[in-house]
């Protein structure tokens, strides 16, 4: 009885191979829903670009905005836009999970 105990192999990974994917398919899955929210946050402020020269090189778009400010601010919009729709996905993966 006083013997000594053996070790036991202990479980490397719990959720069967499936957790390791997980990280992978949100980097994978964030780069085009990045861009699709970027490219429709510009088409959403774009919309009222107009053309200060006739040379086009300067516009004017969403109510003042220049065309460099429009295409960074819809691409701050696309983050916030990314991060919530990431948050959404997490909660109803996890009420799924739960049911």
């Amino acid at each position: 009885m006083g013997g000594c105990l053996e070790p036991v192999p202990a479980k490397v990974n719990p959720a069967g191979g499936r957790m390791n994917y997980i990280p992978l398919l949100f980097v994978l899955g964030a780069g085009p829903l990045l861009l699709a929210n970027w490219f429709i946050a510009a088409m959403i402020l774009g919309r009222d670009c107009t053309f200060l020269y006739k040379g086009g090189n300067i516009t004017e778009c969403a109510g003042g905005l220049s065309e460099e400010e429009m295409t960074a601010t819809s691409g701050l919009i696309a983050l916030v836009l990314l991060v919530i729709q990431i948050g959404l996905i997490v909660l109803v993966r996890r009420r799924i999970r739960g049911s």
